[in-house]
């Protein structure tokens, strides 16, 4: 059994580059010349230049005749020389190998009642490519040639033929085509006065007033459509500009409100000079809100808050010890019990376990789990604080903008309008892009944001001068701060904090719940506080460990429509 799955692979390996379409390739020119004769046969040359940017060993022609015609005597030939054909149900092959080259292939074969004769004159309708088609024409031209010099001539053309025609002095009519995209349909209609078939049988119907009737229509709709377009692009540009106004002046706005929040803000700061800011959020909450998510690497500083705040002991760089769980946030009561109950044992938390236990695929689910019930606590804290500018009106205008601006780009498409369509795209991303995307801060969240960049900035500098002053509680929260936003000068800063540590042993004797950032008093449990940047670099580990075992999800994924049910295309292997 395994022999032979193994030669139905090596098949499927030689034959699929084949028919999988593998060759690059482009059709810029095709021209056909149809040669109706007296007992209304259709003699057919086509021209197909063919532009290879590959390997290729030929090229494909698929010709659906029309219900009651035929296609006969199909021949291929490359500068005079016949190529040879291979016929696969209504497709036709021509074997031609080569590489990266340009050749012109003339396709000549015969259409067997593929003509119509009627009392006033004999039809030729016929879709030489129809939906079919997977390849786009880069400039297509069709002859109708009469059997003789013809003076009563009616033609159409249907779809992407529409408009496209135009007859000669002798009664040939050409249709010139330009680009035809894949997919597209164009049939072609040609009626020439009956006496240039005589080898043909009329049936007792008249067929000028049908085509006449087309004629008219196609004449109507497509003033009708110059007349919509007209309307269309005039209502549409001042809509659009009406839109932009919109869109521009609740910019405005909201870049004056923020300058004048940020101008507020920055005279506060000033006045009260330097100093840590210090507020009833979390550190775990602050930093969600400095970076916008909360990750596996933010549960390190939320850990070293807990130290802080005397409920957890950090015995060495590597293991903690629980010495108080009873915390006031829920956030902190479920980052406990996933540390210290679900990853550690007996209150006792090391950093090795945790990459040991993150590292376990059984335990990812468990993991998530606990991890996602404390991120959204973290977040509904947050949330607790307005930070944000309500923008409910504006959203609203933005989104109706950018609904209109939806309904303007079908209408510009339909109609044409490509330069209004550009402007209508752009103003479309940038409402909805605005309304998704618009949460600015209110004045007590910019404060807090600039506050905290300038945070960073002291950070930076190192400058020890300036850190002198503050309490060991507020160096303690920076240095935390650092290990949320990843500082690159966290391990620079944590030296000076060593030696401001030593402080820790004056305030033991002090209550963890006498003064402090709001819930907690600024006494330590006794203990050293260990490099963060370890500490920081576990929880990365186990971030990436997290990552690794996530669950992957993986996903997979004819007919035509020229006249008659014929039609076809091009295309090659």
């Amino acid at each position: 059994m395994k022999w032979k799955l193994l030669i139905v692979a090596l098949l499927a390996f030689l034959v699929l580059p084949m028919t999988a379409g593998a060759v690059d390739f482009s059709i810029p020119d095709v021209k056909i010349n149809a040669q109706l004769e007296p007992d209304g046969t259709v003699r057919v040359e086509e021209k197909h230049t063919y532009d290879f940017d590959s390997e290729f060993n030929g090229i494909i022609r698929e010709i659906q005749p029309k219900r009651g015609a035929s296609i006969e005597g199909f021949t291929a030939y490359e500068k005079g020389k016949e190529l040879e054909i291979e016929k696969r149900g209504t497709e036709y092959r021509v074997h031609r190998k080569g590489d990266s080259e340009v050749i012109t292939f003339d396709l000549q074969y015969t259409i067997t009642n593929g003509m119509e004769m009627y009392n006033d004159g004999g039809q030729f309708l016929w879709p030489f490519f129809d939906s079919r088609n997977e390849t786009d024409y880069g400039n297509m031209t069709i002859t109708i040639v009469p059997p003789a010099d013809a003076s009563d001539v009616l033609f159409i053309g249907y779809d992407s033929a529409e408009g496209t025609g135009k007859v000669q002095p002798d009664g040939t009519v050409v249709f010139s085509l330009g680009e035809v995209d894949a997919g597209d349909n164009g049939d072609i209609r040609v009626v020439y006065e009956p006496s240039l078939f005589p080898g043909m049988t009329a049936s007792d119907q008249d067929i000028r007033p049908s085509v006449k009737e087309d004629q008219e229509t196609a004449i109507r709709k497509r003033e009708e459509f110059i007349q919509n377009q007209r309307t269309t692009g005039i209502f549409g540009s001042v809509s659009v500009a009406v839109g932009i106004l919109g869109v521009g002046l609740i910019g405005f706005f909201a870049s004056a409100r923020r300058k004048r929040y940020s101008k507020e803000a920055q005279y506060e700061m000033d006045a009260n000079g330097f100093y840590v800011p210090s507020n009833n959020m979390s550190l775990p909450a602050l930093l969600l809100f400095k970076n916008g998510v909360a990750s596996v690497e933010l549960m390190s500083a939320a850990l070293l808050d807990l130290v802080r705040k005397g409920h957890v002991k950090q015995v060495s760089d590597d293991e903690f010890e629980l010495i108080d769980a009873n915390v006031k946030l829920e956030h902190e009561k479920q980052l406990i019990q996933l540390l210290f109950y679900q990853i550690g044992q007996e209150k006792k938390f090391t950093l090795n376990e945790l990459n040991s236990y993150t590292k376990e695929k059984k335990n990812y689910e468990a993991f998530d789990k606990k991890f996602t019930m404390w991120k959204d606590l973290v977040k509904e804290e947050l949330n607790q604080y307005e930070m944000k500018v309500k923008t409910t009106k504006e959203r609203v205008i933005l989104s109706l903008i950018g609904v209109l601006g939806i309904g303007f780009a079908i209408a510009f498409v339909y109609y044409e309008l490509y330069a209004q369509l550009v402007l209508v795209g752009i103003l479309t991303l940038v409402a909805f892009g605005f309304a998704l995307f618009y949460s600015p801060y209110n004045y007590e969240g910019t404060l807090l944001k600039l506050e905290w960049e300038r945070v960073d900035k002291w950070m930076k500098e190192l400058d020890t001068k300036k850190w002198e002053g503050l309490s060991l509680d507020d160096r303690f929260r920076v240095l935390i701060y650092g290990v949320g936003v990843k500082n690159p000068e966290l391990d620079a800063y944590y030296k000076d904090f060593v030696s401001a540590q030593k402080q820790l042993d004056q305030n033991r004797t002090k209550s963890r719940h006498d003064t402090g950032d709001g819930y907690y008093g600024s006494g330590y449990y006794e203990g050293s506080v260990y490099n963060p940047v370890f500490l920081a670099g576990s929880f990365n580990q186990a971030s990436s460990n997290v990552s690794n075992n996530a669950p992957s999800s993986d996903s997979s994924s004819s007919g035509g429509g020229g006249t008659g049910g014929g039609g076809g295309g091009s295309g090659a292997f």
